[in-house]
């Protein structure tokens, strides 16, 4: 595996993926086949962030925008089981924050005004998959990313103030609120509650949010929103 190497706004651009028009999103679901020779960028706003297995060759820590973090998504294969699902990670557009969230929900009246740096949107990494190495990558998160989740296009800010995007057509991992696996929380401690229980193959589901929180952090101080800072400490309450 190549490892990931940090890389200047200047380069990213030199080396972003082709202009959207030159991109046909609509061919580009699981299991389908990523053109050969065309390069191949990913977000990763979860486990992709700190599991990185898939070689690449640079990386790009940025903000996507009008998008939040939240924990809706079922894990029947890698945090949980079917039995007992774990909670991973899936985004959320800004816009349907509230209707998602309960009226009483701590997570809908958790706002990123009380955190300095903090903004809207959400913080994450983009890999460049090694050249060469596309077609097989594509396949491998396909697989890795079965349970409930699709896949879109979205923009990389280098930073909260940035005009432009630094790169652009960067393929994500999303689950939607029409998949299987998508689930409503009646609040933030039922959330915190399953992740603190659920273990899968993959190792407990306490562990992914706290190697996850650990990566925002060390990438950037301003990384964690308000949503993810309480959910990790509610965790943590819980104690091991």
């Amino acid at each position: 595996m190549t490892v990931p190497v940090p890389i200047t706004e200047e380069r990213a651009e030199q080396i972003a993926s082709l202009p959207s028009s030159s991109i046909s999103h609509a061919k580009h679901v699981l299991g389908s086949e990523w053109p050969q020779g065309q390069a191949l960028w990913v977000f990763g706003y979860g486990s992709i962030i700190y599991r990185v297995d898939f070689p690449v060759e640079a990386q790009v820590f940025g903000q996507i925008r009008n998008q939040r973090r939240a924990f809706l998504q079922e894990s029947h294969d890698h945090r949980g089981t079917e039995e007992n699902p774990g909670r991973v990670c899936t985004l959320v557009a800004e816009a349907e924050w509230n209707s998602i969230f309960p009226p009483s929900s701590d997570a809908k009246k958790l706002s990123n005004n009380d955190i300095p740096g903090a903004g809207v949107g959400c913080w994450g990494m983009a890999f460049k998959v090694k050249s060469g190495m596309e077609q097989q990558v594509k396949a491998h998160l396909d697989h890795r990313e079965k349970d409930g989740y699709s896949i879109d296009f979205v923009d990389v800010f280098a930073s909260q103030n940035a005009a432009e995007p630094v790169l652009r057509n960067v393929m994500v991992y999303v689950g939607v609120k029409t998949n299987p696996s998508f689930t409503r929380a009646p609040s933030l401690e039922a959330t915190a509650a399953v992740i603190a229980r659920a273990v899968g193959p993959s190792g407990t589901n306490r562990e992914y949010l706290y190697r996850l929180c650990d990566a925002l952090r060390k990438h950037h101080p301003d990384a964690m929103d308000a949503y993810l800072l309480q959910l990790e400490a509610m965790v943590r309450a819980l104690g091991e």
